[in-house]
């Protein structure tokens, strides 16, 4: 049990969880749908590997990176309020996730990083 909280462990999840996606994508390729990535998919399996490493260390990191995700999701309100004159969902919420991914995969390498040292 050890292992799947080490930070190689959580390598390994992160490895499975994209191997599994990838294969239930080509299963379902004609019902997939066009526009979801598997990235997209992968940002709940970062976020909840960086909160299994707070045991060895990323805890100090982890709540500045929540603030940073809700600040993230602010200012995409925000730009989109203004550049737009409206917020309408479906632009919200993939401009939101795709930055969200971005933003916990780097989060992710942060939180490996400093339990690693």
């Amino acid at each position: 049990m050890d292992f799947w909280t080490s930070p190689g462990g959580q390598l390994a999840i992160l490895a499975i969880g994209w191997v599994v996606i990838r294969l239930v994508k080509q299963v379902l390729r004609r019902h997939w749908p066009h526009n979801l990535l598997t990235w997209d998919l992968m940002t709940p399996l970062l976020i909840i590997c960086s909160v299994i490493l707070i045991g060895d260390g990323a805890g100090r990191i982890l709540p500045w990176l929540v603030m940073g995700w809700m600040i993230i999701g602010v200012i995409v309100t925000l730009v989109q309020a203004i550049h737009n004159h409206e917020l309408l969902y479906s632009t919200f919420i993939r401009t939101f996730w795709r930055l969200t991914d971005l933003y916990w995969t780097v989060g992710f390498v942060g939180c490996l990083i400093v339990s690693i040292s």
